[in-house]
This record gives C-alpha cells, structure tokens and sequence, in this order.
C-alpha cells in the first residue's frame, strides 16, 4: 500500500542544511505572494506575505509522520513559526498545495520583520555558496 505523501517547501536551511536530500520527489517550485527576506544580522532567512511577489523554493514530500520532527525543527511548539498550506508552482506552472512555514506574529515583531529589508533576496547568494545545490538545482539562483 503506497504511502500518503504531504508536500513541503524547503526556502531556507531546509534547502542549505540538506533536509531534502533523503526526501521524495524534489523539485523547484515558485511561492508566490510570499516574499523571502534574509536579515543581515541571522543565519537563516524569513518569509512574509507580500501580494505581487514571489521567490524560488524546494518542493519535498514527506510522509505524515516526518512532519513533526520538521515542525520541532521550526518551532512550531515555541510558537516560532506556523505551518500553513499554500498553493506553489512546479514544472509547465502547474499548482499544487504544500506546507510552507511562516514567521508568528511573535517572530515577526521580536525581529522587527518587514517586506522592505530585503528587496533582492539575499539568501540567494547564500544558495550559491553550495555547490551540489546549484548543480541539481540551478532555478533557485536564477
């Protein structure tokens, strides 16, 4: 009996640290009405809603039960981050759902998050300083 399978979008270290490497069908997709945002002063990046924008990302799926070891790698417990579904874009544009995860309100105003204070998406630069990244997934720095 196969396996239901959930979709994730990787936009940050899930990308950088490898999280996609041991997961199933990985693939570029386009977030849309989401903008990423890389603060000069962390070490991983943010996403906010921002209507009109859009970024590159990783699509993943993982099985039901992996969701929670990536829910306490975000926080969602810590009230850090929240999972929500969103609609992405994969390959001939075609839409899919996949959970993506958001700042909290919390985060937000801790870090002082806003649209603006990123305007070029600076992660990725960040994407191409890893080498086996850009070779299987050249979109994301495009």
């Amino acid at each position: 009996m196969p396996l239901d399978l959930i979709s994730v979008v990787g936009y940050g270290t899930f990308i950088t640290e490898g999280y996609w490497k041991d997961k199933e069908n990985v693939e570029t997709c386009i977030v849309k009405d989401f903008v990423r945002i890389y603060p000069k002063a962390n070490w991983f990046p943010f996403i906010l809603p921002a209507k009109g924008n859009s970024f590159k990302a990783l699509k993943f799926d993982v099985e039901k039960g992996q969701l929670h070891a990536l829910d306490l790698y975000e926080g969602v417990s810590a009230d850090l981050y929240d999972r929500v579904k969103t609609q992405v874009f994969i390959k001939n544009d075609n839409k899919i759902n996949a959970f993506i995860y958001v700042p909290t309100q919390k985060t937000i105003e801790s870090q002082g998050l806003t649209p603006e204070m990123d305007k070029n998406d600076r992660w990725r630069e960040k994407i191409k300083k890893f080498p086996e990244i850009v070779k299987k997934f050249p979109e994301l720095i495009s």
